[in-house]
């Protein structure tokens, strides 16, 4: 059975997702740059520490409500009193730089042992992060905090992405990379009825509508931007 409910983007043309792209980019200007800093350089120069306090202040005060349960305060103040310890960030952080460089539009044509270690990695870091709060497990936190900031492969699953797609609040590892192929093969379709990239045309679109020159935005993100106008 399927995760994933395509309903909404059955008719879905280029020219919308050109004015979908265009009306967040308009919107969340600063956000971009935030999200920019981070994906293109925090995460791959700052110290483990320095990661994720960067990483979920950016959250924080990104309008998100992210912290309407106290996630992002609570680990900050468990990183910064050493209730969570230096070595099982960097723990952390290596399984999710461990996550395979594969594109979703590549997901489905990856092997079954390749998608097996996926979600056993996603596993390892799920259950990493409700070590550190009770609710940073769920499917919202994991995949818009952890995932689509630092693999750059995964949209955010939020009640905005959640009501177009109809997917269920709470769903498995396993159902998750299902969902990830689905999006997967989605794409693939799209790019081939439009001649495009989604990745390629969405950080042009990006760029034309912020006025700036970013850098290129993974597919996960590209995706999740042109939902936005659907919800």
């Amino acid at each position: 059975m399927a995760v994933c409910d395509f309903k909404a983007l059955q008719q879905l043309t280029l020219k919308e997702v050109d004015a979908s792209i265009t009306r967040y980019s308009s919107q969340y200007g600063p956000w971009l740059s935030q999200f920019d800093t981070f994906f293109g350089i925090t995460r791959s120069t700052a110290t483990p520490e320095e990661r994720i306090i960067d990483l979920l202040n950016i959250v924080r005060g990104s309008g998100w409500n992210m912290n309407r349960q106290g996630q992002c305060a609570h680990i900050i103040q468990g990183v910064k009193g050493g209730v969570i310890l230096k070595s099982q960030l960097k723990e952390f952080w290596k399984m999710v730089d461990g996550l395979p460089g594969l594109s979703l539009r590549d997901l489905p044509g990856a092997d079954r042992t390749v998608l097996k270690g996926i979600e056993a990695s996603l596993d390892n870091v799920r259950n990493a992060i409700s070590g550190w709060h009770s609710s940073a497990g769920t499917v919202c936190f994991l995949t818009k905090v952890i995932l689509m900031f630092n693999w750059g492969q995964s949209p955010a699953f939020d009640s905005r992405i959640r009501s177009v797609l109809k997917i269920a609040p709470y769903i498995s590892t396993v159902k998750l990379v299902q969902a990830f192929l689905e999006i997967g093969y989605w794409i693939r379709n799209f790019e081939s009825n439009n001649g495009i990239l989604l990745d390629e045309f969405s950080t042009d679109v990006m760029n034309r509508a912020c006025g700036r020159s970013l850098h290129p935005l993974p597919l996960g993100r590209s995706f999740d931007m042109l939902l936005f106008s659907l919800t």
